[in-house]
């Protein structure tokens, strides 16, 4: 009996995260396909961007300039991007709940959530809310590649170990797993350290706590 219940926890954790330690074959392999698929939609691509000059946060992913430092524990992390031209900042949406997700292209579970994630940013316009996904790929042309058909309405960053550290050391979360997601509420504090995936209903539920 004791072997079948830890089976069954070994299994539930790699359903919903993913670990960043692990998998270094299928993220080669995928990174191969990936070049590929580069490969084969360059000339496409092109022909697309002479049609289309204009550039949206649904179709790229933006680099994170640089990080701060937390003002002690349970307290936001501040970083910096530029994003259409525009710098921004996590401390410019300070007195809005904040949800960061930490994610990657070749996580499983990441990608499963993802749609549900744009749908809460959808319903959520108006509201003292932001959500940001910050990829956590080693490079930010596979999240490129992966957004041109897997469109989100959200703001996207790309940013590989740094960040997520910081964000594990303010919460005292010490699973290196994706997804990881952290909410902030409206004075900046890390309210919510959650690992693995979730639901819509399950980050609603969280959220109207702080709303």
């Amino acid at each position: 009996m004791k072997k079948i219940i830890v089976l069954f926890v070994a299994i539930s954790v790699s359903f919903f995260s993913c670990s960043k330690d692990d998998g270094s074959t299928s993220k080669k392999q995928e990174q191969q396909s990936i070049k590929n698929q580069q490969q084969q939609t360059q000339n496409n691509n092109q022909n697309q961007n002479q049609n289309n000059n204009t550039s949206s946060p649904t179709s790229n992913v933006y680099q994170v300039k640089s990080i701060g430092n937390s003002a002690g524990k349970d307290q936001f992390v501040d970083f910096s991007w530029q994003e259409n031209g525009q710098d921004k900042k996590l401390s410019d949406y300070k007195g809005k709940v904040i949800l960061l997700n930490f994610w990657a292209t070749w996580c499983g579970p990441c990608k499963r959530e993802l749609p549900d994630l744009s749908k809460l940013s959808t319903e959520l316009q108006g509201k003292d809310f932001k959500l940001i996904g910050i990829s956590v790929d080693e490079q930010s042309g596979a999240v490129d590649n992966f957004l041109r058909s897997n469109q989100l309405s959200y703001t996207v960053l790309h940013e590989p170990s740094e960040l997520v550290m910081k964000y594990m050391t303010v919460s005292g979360q010490s699973d290196n797993v994706i997804p990881q997601t952290y909410i902030i509420d409206k004075n900046g504090k890390v309210v919510e350290a959650l690992v693995g995936s979730r639901s819509k209903e399950d980050f609603m539920k969280i959220l109207n706590k702080y709303l």
